[in-house]
């Protein structure tokens, strides 16, 4: 495995950020020189070569990396690097799609796009949880007692979204709140949600415990990503936790409502159910257990997801 961070080196902050709103366009020619230079890569001879996420992908890189393995060359991006609010960020890779044999996407909407960008086959999957990772880890709390009274919410503001003008009702109505996550403090309500931030965002085992160790983990969306599931929406039930979202046609077909998740389509409404929730622990207990079992049915986890696309691969490129 090779992190293209690795090759171009570190960056500035300034720079960082540079690099995000200009799509990485700046960064190809020194992508280029960290591949060519690089002693992982010297003598391989793959298979295949996997490119997640891409977004550092532009055409003089992926022209090498064909030049070099002559294999398959697959794109597995789980984002919206077509659609409109991180449009910048992905412009080196909307440029290169037809570089990919196949593009594996979970939005319908950006395998569309990809085919009208060029892309030469498109396979779109769903969402996944990690198998070791995502593990029920509310009973390992202190002296086991189960999940804490509160309601949770992991995650970023994201500009434009109002969450925090939907987390602040969520308090005033008298909701028990944890949050988690970056920027809040942008927030025009920091001085409100400050005494409910435990922190910035957070990873592995540590994510995973708070998804279930909360009484009620909520499940927001980015409508400016199109989203209609997250992959928080298969990690929360995998972690064991109660998941509380916004209603869609995507949560309504994984999940039964009132048996295996909540799910809501007002402000009003989610305080309603939240506060249900609180008052009805055991009822809660029945949700997570329906819960785990159903998203481990769905096969829904990064090895089974991975199957599945190698299964296509094999077809593709026997």
């Amino acid at each position: 495995m090779v992190d293209p961070q690795d090759l171009i080196g570190a960056r500035r902050k300034w720079q960082t950020f540079f690099d995000y709103i200009t799509g990485y366009r700046w960064l190809q020619r020194r992508l280029l020189m960290g591949l060519m230079g690089s002693s992982v890569l010297e003598g391989l001879t793959p298979d295949l070569v996997w490119i997640n996420g891409g977004e550092l992908m532009g055409p003089l890189a992926l022209t090498w990396i064909r030049n070099v393995f002559q294999c398959p060359i697959v794109l597995y991006n789980n984002d919206d690097p077509t659609g409109f609010r991180d449009r910048g960020c992905f412009s080196s890779l909307n440029a290169s799609m037809h570089f990919f044999d196949l593009c594996v996407l979970c939005r319908p909407e950006t395998a569309l796009e990809a085919l009208a960008m060029g892309a030469r086959k498109v396979l779109r999957v769903l969402m996944s949880y990690d198998e070791m990772t995502h593990r029920p880890a509310y009973a390992a709390t202190a002296a086991g007692t189960g999940p804490e009274p509160v309601v949770s919410f992991i995650g970023t503001l994201i500009a434009g979204e109002s969450r925090d003008d939907f987390l602040v009702e969520l308090l005033q109505a008298g909701l028990p709140l944890r949050l988690i996550g970056n920027s809040w403090q942008r927030s025009r309500h920091w001085p409100l949600l400050r005494q409910i931030h435990l922190g910035p965002g957070i990873s592995g085992t540590a994510y995973a415990q708070a998804l279930g160790s909360a009484a009620v983990t909520l499940g927001l969306l980015s409508h400016g990503n199109r989203d209609l599931i997250t992959t928080r929406s298969l990690e929360a039930p995998a972690c064991g936790a109660l998941f509380c979202a916004e209603r869609t046609s995507e949560h309504q077909l994984l999940y039964e409502q009132g048996q295996e998740a909540l799910f809501w389509s007002s402000t009003a409404e989610c305080i309603e159910i939240c506060q249900q929730l609180l008052d009805q622990p055991q009822r809660g207990e029945a949700i997570r257990q329906a819960a785990l079992g159903q998203v481990r049915r769905l096969g829904v986890g990064n090895e089974d997801i991975c199957r599945q696309i190698l299964a296509v691969i094999a077809d593709l490129f026997p």
